[in-house]
């Protein structure tokens, strides 16, 4: 009964914002997926491309060692792995896809009224790498 409640409650709330047309002036994934795919098909070949090329160049390189230590304490300040969407900086805090938080407060899109970004805008900036 209480699932059945609250999940009412959550349709009725979306429902409300979305009828309010709070997202009417904003890019939200769910608008255009067909542009996402189109975006994501054009850029996902250039960036296997890149990675092809990189690794035929510098496949061959060390990026440090790792111990027995590592594997079982933890990989802290060890490079094992790239990540292109976010770096997470001790000095500097996370960053995605190169911008600090306060950054992306900025410049992301934001509901009417809204003084944060939308989620949307930041997985869309993860995903595709625009703003």
């Amino acid at each position: 009964h209480t699932h059945q409640m609250l999940a009412n409650t959550a349709r009725r709330s979306v429902s409300r914002t979305l009828a309010s047309g709070a997202f009417r002036t904003t890019r939200a994934l769910s608008d255009d997926p067909a542009g996402l795919r189109k975006t994501l098909g054009e850029k996902i070949p250039e960036w296997q491309s890149e990675i092809k090329t990189f690794c035929k160049e510098h496949g061959h390189k060390s990026l440090g060692e790792t111990t027995v230590n590592h594997a079982y304490q933890g990989m802290r300040d060890l490079k094992a792995m790239v990540w292109e969407t976010s770096l997470l900086d001790s000095q500097e805090g996370i960053r995605f896809r190169g911008h600090s938080i306060p950054e992306l407060q900025d410049v992301l899109p934001k509901a009417p009224g809204g003084e944060e970004p939308l989620p949307e805008s930041l997985l869309y900036l993860l995903l595709t790498d625009e703003i």
